[in-house]
C-alpha cells in the first residue's frame, strides 16, 4: 500500500511539473469552447468558404445536439492522442537505465509502481474529458438551445469508457516497446483503424468504436461498453505479467 500511495504521489508530481496536467485540461476545455461556437457559425463559415455564384453551399441551422457533436469529435481525436501519451509517459521511468534498474530491483512487484500511476492517468483523462463536456453543455445551452440530458449522460459515459480502454492499449504497447515515441505512434495508428472491423458483420456491434456515436438510451453502448471494458482489463494485466517478465533496461 506505501509502495502504491508513494507512485500516485510521483505520478501527480509529474504530470503537474511537466505541464502535462494543465495542458489536458487546457486542450478539453478549448474544444468544450470551440465546438458549440463551430456549430453555430457554421452556415456563415461555409457561405464565406464558397465566396463564388457557381458554388453554393447551404447548412441547417445548428442544433443542440450538433454544438456537443462537435465538441466530441475533437476530444476523440486530438484529446484522445493526449491522453494515451499521457498514459505512456507514465511508464518512461523503464526507458532509463538507471530508473529501470532502481525500481525493478527495489519493488516486489512492478503493479505497485505502474497500476497507480495509470489510475492517475485515468483519473486525469476523465476530468480533463468532463470539464470539456461541461464547457460545451454549457455554452451549447446558453447559445444555441438546452440538451438533452439522457444523451448528454450517454455521451459522458460512452467516450469515458473508450477513452480509458484507449489509454489501456497504449500502456500496453509501451510496456512491450519500451519506445515512447514508437508506443505514442502505432497506439494513434490503432485507434484510428479500429473502426475498419466494424465493417465485419459478426463484430460490427462489438467494435468499441461505436461507442463514438451513441444514442439516447444506455442500452445502445451496453454491448461496444462491454467489448471496451474487456478490452481495458486485458490490456493491463497482459502489460502487468509482460512488464516482471522484462529484463532490466541497460544503456546502449
Amino acid at each position: 500500500m506505501q509502495s502504491a500511495m508513494t507512485s500516485v504521489r510521483v505520478e501527480m508530481r509529474r504530470v503537474l511539473r511537466s505541464g502535462l496536467l494543465l495542458g489536458m485540461f487546457a486542450a478539453f476545455a478549448f474544444f468544450g469552447l470551440s465546438g458549440p461556437v463551430l456549430a453555430l457559425y457554421m452556415p456563415e463559415i461555409l457561405g464565406v468558404a464558397a465566396g463564388t455564384d457557381q458554388l453554393n453551399i447551404q447548412a441547417t441551422e445548428a442544433t443542440p445536439i450538433d454544438g456537443v457533436a462537435l465538441f466530441n469529435q475533437s476530444a476523440m481525436q486530438l484529446g484522445l492522442i493526449l491522453a494515451v501519451a499521457l498514459a505512456i509517459t507514465s511508464l518512461t521511468w523503464d526507458t532509463r537505465a538507471g530508473t529501470s534498474i532502481f525500481y525493478r530491483t527495489r519493488v516486489q512487484g512492478l503493479g505497485a509502481v505502474t497500476i497507480p500511476r495509470l489510475s492517475v492517468d485515468w483519473g486525469i483523462g476523465i476530468l480533463s474529458y468532463t470539464l470539456g463536456l461541461v464547457l460545451a453543455l454549457g455554452l451549447t445551452t446558453w447559445a444555441i438551445g438546452e440538451v438533452p440530458v439522457r444523451f448528454a449522460v450517454v455521451l459522458w459515459a460512452s467516450s469515458v469508457v473508450y477513452l480509458v480502454m484507449a489509454m489501456s492499449l497504449g500502456f500496453l504497447i509501451m510496456t512491450l516497446l519500451r519506445r515512447t515515441a514508437t508506443a505514442i505512434a502505432l497506439t494513434t495508428v490503432l485507434v484510428l483503424v479500429l473502426p475498419v472491423l466494424s465493417q465485419f458483420e459478426a463484430l460490427s456491434s462489438w467494435v468499441p468504436t461505436n461507442l463514438l456515436v451513441p444514442g439516447e438510451e444506455l442500452s445502445s453502448i451496453t454491448v461496444p461498453g462491454l467489448a471496451a471494458v474487456i478490452v481495458m482489463i486485458v490490456c493491463t494485466g497482459v502489460a502487468l505479467l509482460i512488464a516482471g517478465k522484462q529484463t532490466l533496461k541497460r544503456e546502449s
